[in-house]
């Protein structure tokens, strides 16, 4: 009997142990629930309010998109009617859209959007990747001055060059000498043409990757590039063959937000363009809209379809969008 009392206070005294070892949370009748409200040390906010937070933010993300979906699915009179959800789902807006009578032009509009965006970023990328490099390696007079300079010009608003911009495309980009008179290049003129939009779009996406790389690049560490200089490498041998491998997430990163902002682009694309053989998806879209009336199926039909690509990259490359953003370059 003696024994049997023994056994059965040491294991009451293992069992109080084992409680207190695992904390309050774990003894008889504390409530679980409250965890949710009671902020860690290594947290901001109790996951009960970051939760609540991540659920309102998805629902206002993705709340326009899924509505654009289902109104392009709905017949016209529920379109009207202003319902959410269509009550007799539809693909008539979709046929209409690539068989109806404007379904050419809106094929070459969007065949025009991808000239333009994979022609910009290819321009803005080859050249901003120079650029960058130079002014995150070479020590030149000026270099910061000049460097903010050119966050300058991305600060500046697009619509208070859009003149200027017109007037030149419209008379042809003319190439010269300064104080010289001497024209080394004289283009025809550019209006309605998507080379016209190409040109705009790659001065604004310029500065942008400049920005961008150049703050990447001198994140790698400069002995990378002394180490290969021994080894008997050039400093563009040394660029191309450590500086830019090393790069390429941040590469890619800025690549994909050129692409996008070339491929929404409205304003210079409706101020350059004049018929369909240069016209853009998002000016193909805003057409639907009447001087009498709008289709509002064909508009949210368009919009589905031109919204498309930018969901499709950001959802396939979000891995390369996220360490280019956030690895900064190799640590050293």
């Amino acid at each position: 009997m003696l024994r049997q009392r023994d056994r059965a206070l040491d294991g009451a005294r293992a069992t109080t142990a084992g409680e207190d070892a695992r904390g309050p949370r774990a003894r008889k009748g504390y409530p679980v629930w409250r965890k949710w409200f009671r902020a860690r040390s290594t947290d901001l906010f109790p996951p009960f309010y970051l939760w609540v937070g991540l659920i309102l933010l998805t629902v206002f993300t993705l709340a326009p998109f899924v509505y654009l979906f289902t109104s392009s699915l709905s017949e016209k009179q529920e379109l009207l009617s202003g319902h959410l959800v269509p009550h007799r789902v539809t693909l008539d807006n979709y046929v209409r859209l690539f068989t109806g009578a404007g379904a050419g032009d809106f094929i070459h509009a969007i065949r025009n959007s991808v000239t333009v965006a994979v022609w910009t970023t290819v321009f803005s990328m080859v050249i901003g990747v120079f650029a960058a490099y130079a002014f995150a390696r070479i020590r030149f007079p000026l270099r910061m001055t000049s460097l903010f300079a050119v966050l300058a010009m991305q600060i500046l608003p697009s619509i208070s060059i859009l003149v200027p911009m017109y007037v030149m495309m419209r008379n042809g980009v003319q190439i010269d000498l300064p104080f010289t008179g001497v024209v080394l290049y004289q283009s025809p003129p550019l209006l309605d043409t998507v080379w016209a939009l190409v040109i705009a779009y790659t001065t604004f996406s310029l500065p942008f990757v400049i920005w961008l790389l150049a703050g990447y690049f001198q994140t790698i560490p400069l002995e990378l590039e002394e180490a290969s200089y021994v080894d008997g490498c050039n400093r563009l041998r040394a660029m191309f063959q450590v500086v830019l491998p090393l790069s390429l997430p941040g590469i890619a990163a800025t690549a994909i937000f050129t692409l996008l902002g070339a491929w929404d682009e409205f304003m210079f694309a409706n101020a350059f363009t004049q018929t369909y053989a240069s016209k853009t998806l998002p000016i193909a879209i805003s057409e639907f809209i009447g001087k009498h009336g709008m289709d509002w199926g064909l508009m949210t039909a368009g919009g589905f379809i031109a919204s498309l690509p930018p969901v499709a990259i950001s959802l396939l490359l979000y891995r390369y969008i996220v360490s280019g953003m956030t690895a900064g370059g190799v640590k050293g």
